[in-house]
């Protein structure tokens, strides 16, 4: 009998009470608490946020795989319950929830966590990820899937990454193509309510934003960094260079579609 898969999830289990130390002095409940989030007296907001949490520690993808651990003592004591609620509760908690919730959350849990893991941070990394959606695509765009090569029905993410520590500090799900080049500044208004100053650095594609939204970075005086768009003028003199002014690179990422690559 291979036990290697149960000592692998116990291994896992057991690290996710790892992190009630730094929860813990962090006040998480009451984060959650000022974030205005819908709970009962049988499923406090805390716990339902805990319960999400615990999916996420476990490396779950999907709310419908809690019922794999419905009843798992130790991870009902991990979200504050006696076990995890089911995944009709799960799913329905989601939807419960606004962009404002995850806003305030946010503030409080950077606000806080910043202090002890990135007290001097003023650089960050920015960028879109595309979710593929497969199911009714009803309200939703289409964006560019790197991994497929093409485009396709997709959830639109932004993520902002704290450069020296590797956290994540600000994030959202809730863009439409039409105004998600104006979430660069947005992500900016946020730190500086967080911490009533600018972002010092910023590194992200080119089309992340357009110009209007990078003069407007430029007039606050944050500095950035940008790859140059490529523009036909600029395509038409690559495609001239010899090929011996080229060369070869491999970009050592497994899950990237396009690894080689040629510089010149």
């Amino acid at each position: 009998m291979n036990l290697e898969p149960q000592r692998s999830l116990q291994t896992r289990v057991a690290g996710i009470f790892l992190f009630l130390p730094l929860l813990a002095k962090l006040r998480f409940d009451q984060i959650v608490a000022k974030a205005g989030y819908p709970g009962s007296e049988m499923v406090p907001a805390s716990s339902s946020l805990f319960t999400l949490l615990t999916l996420k520690l476990l490396d779950k993808e999907r709310l419908s795989h809690i019922n794999d651990f419905n009843v798992d003592e130790a991870l009902g004591l991990f979200a504050g319950l006696n076990i995890l609620p089911k995944k009709s509760f799960a799913t329905d908690y989601s939807y419960r929830t606004t962009r404002e919730n995850q806003r305030v959350l946010l503030e409080g849990w950077v606000k806080a966590l910043g202090a002890v893991m990135f007290p001097e941070a003023n650089t960050f990394s920015l960028d879109f990820h595309p979710i593929p959606y497969r199911g009714d695509p009803t309200g939703l765009d289409r964006h560019y899937l790197p991994r497929r090569g093409t485009a396709g029905t997709s959830v639109q993410t932004f993520f902002a990454l704290e450069q020296d520590s590797r956290c994540l500090c600000y994030a959202n799900a809730n863009l439409t193509r039409a105004d998600q080049s104006r979430e660069l500044m947005r992500f900016v208004e946020f730190w500086h309510t967080v911490t009533e100053t600018d972002p010092e650095w910023l590194y992200f594609d080119s089309k992340l934003v357009d110009y209007s939204e990078l003069s407007r970075v430029n007039q606050r005086g944050i500095h950035f960094v940008t790859i140059r768009r490529r523009g036909e003028a600029i395509l038409r003199r690559l495609r001239k260079l010899p090929r011996s002014d080229w060369t070869g690179a491999v970009i050592d990422t497994p899950q990237r579609r396009h690894q080689q690559i040629r510089r010149g």
